[in-house]
C-alpha cells in the first residue's frame, strides 16, 4: 500500500500544481467521503469535510495513471476517490467548475497491499 500511497500523492501533487493558476476559484483536495446527485463531500489532508455542489455546467476528468486524463460524468465517482476540485465561491457554499478524480488501485490478486 505504501507504493499505491505514494504514487496516489505525486499524481495528486502534480493535478494541485496546475489549480493555483486559476485565478479566484478555490481548490479542494482530498477523499471523497460522500456522494449525491447535487454534491460531493471532500475531507481534506486537515481532516475537515468540505461540500461541493455539482452543477450543469460541472466538468469530469478521470485520471488514469501513469499519464491518461480521459472524460467523465458525474455518476463515475465513488466514496474513495481522490479528488482535486476547482470550484467556485458562491454565497456561503461552493460549486464546482471542474472535478477530476482518480479511483483507487484494486489489489492484484495474490498480492499484499502493503
Amino acid at each position: 500500500m505504501g507504493t499505491r500511497s505514494l504514487l496516489l500523492g505525486m499524481i495528486l501533487s502534480l493535478l494541485a500544481a496546475g489549480a493555483f493558476a486559476h485565478g479566484d476559484k478555490v481548490h479542494v483536495r482530498g477523499t471523497i467521503t460522500n456522494v449525491s446527485e447535487t454534491s460531493v463531500t471532500v475531507k481534506g489532508a486537515d481532516g475537515k469535510p468540505v461540500e461541493v455542489k455539482l452543477v450543469k455546467t460541472t466538468s469530469f476528468i478521470l485520471h488514469v495513471p501513469p499519464s491518461t486524463d480521459q472524460p467523465a460524468k458525474a455518476s463515475d465517482l465513488a466514496v474513495g476517490d481522490s479528488v482535486v476540485i476547482h470550484a467556485t465561491p458562491s454565497g456561503d457554499s461552493l460549486q464546482a467548475d471542474e472535478v477530476r478524480f482518480t479511483v483507487p488501485a484494486k489489489p492484484t490478486p495474490g498480492k499484499s497491499a502493503s
